[in-house]
């Protein structure tokens, strides 16, 4: 595709409207020339499109094409061209396009954009600079004013502070049992969201179980960077059995004195004194 012969078809292209009586009509012929030019050199040369081809781009018939042809060539837009280059891509002669070339004059008139870009061609054949359309604006230049300002009229703004996290003191001790057993993670960087996780974490668990759990999941050759990984982990803990209340040492760990004559379970009486103040001895 070429932009130039394209150009020179919209603007130079010198189509008659309406045309001669015979001859089809200038919109048709325009669209014919257009589609010749949609396979020409920059230069307007070796254009060879079929007129199948030609057809398809202005939707007639091969006929009305072959018509357009003539009438452009009557009309001297186009001529034939180089029919060996033709020869040199098709090989069948029976197949080959007639090759046309548009007769692009170069140099025949002024620009027709030599106007919008406000260009003035001078006598000599140089062209001389003009702004390209711009127009003179006024512009005006705050110069800086050395009187001093009124009091009062500049606030000083404070600096802002860094905000400071609020570590919960379990996990600084995490941290250190985490570095002391190889883990490299990093705690410092904790939102204060994840933060409150792993503290809570720490009052459940305490710091010996997370930290076990925490080389569990310790791959050497890929640690973890941030202790945020280790969070999943630490909530999927189970809690911590409650600790049993202290026995009077008559019965065993769980409360139960020897069977009776009948062979029935005796509860020991202190449990059952326990059972009053502790949820776990309800339970038992």
């Amino acid at each position: 595709m070429s932009i130039e012969a394209i150009t020179w078809v919209l603007e130079r292209a010198e189509i008659p409207s309406p045309t001669p009586p015979g001859m089809p009509s200038a919109p048709a012929l325009t669209v014919v020339l257009i589609g010749l030019a949609n396979h020409a050199s920059r230069h307007g040369r070796s254009a060879y499109p079929s007129v199948r081809t030609l057809a398809r781009y202005a939707r007639m018939s091969e006929r009305q094409v072959q018509r357009c042809l003539a009438a452009l060539a009557e009309l001297g837009l186009i001529s034939r061209g180089d029919q060996q280059r033709v020869a040199a891509t098709i090989p069948r002669e029976d197949r080959r396009p007639t090759c046309y070339d548009l007769t692009m004059t170069r140099g025949g008139g002024p620009s027709p954009r030599s106007g919008l870009r406000g260009d003035e061609p001078a006598p000599d054949g140089v062209t001389d600079e003009h702004p390209r359309g711009d127009t003179d604006v006024t512009r005006t230049a705050l110069e800086p004013r050395n009187e001093p300002a009124a009091p009062g009229s500049l606030h000083p703004v404070p600096a802002a502070r860094p905000a400071q996290k609020q570590q919960h003191p379990e996990l600084e001790k995490l941290a250190a049992a985490c570095r002391r057993a190889g883990l490299t993670a990093r705690f410092d960087t904790l939102t204060a969201q994840k933060a409150s996780m792993v503290a809570h974490s720490v009052d459940v668990h305490g710091v010996d179980a997370l930290v076990r759990a925490a080389l569990e999941r310790h791959r050497p050759y890929d640690p973890a960077r941030s202790a945020a990984a280790w969070i999943p982990t630490w909530q999927a803990l189970q809690p911590p059995r409650p600790k049993r209340p202290p026995t009077c040492g008559k019965c065993d760990e769980y409360g139960w004195l020897p069977d009776d004559d009948l062979g029935r379970a005796v509860r020991c009486p202190c449990r059952r004194a326990q059972s009053e103040l502790t949820p776990y001895a309800r339970s038992a």
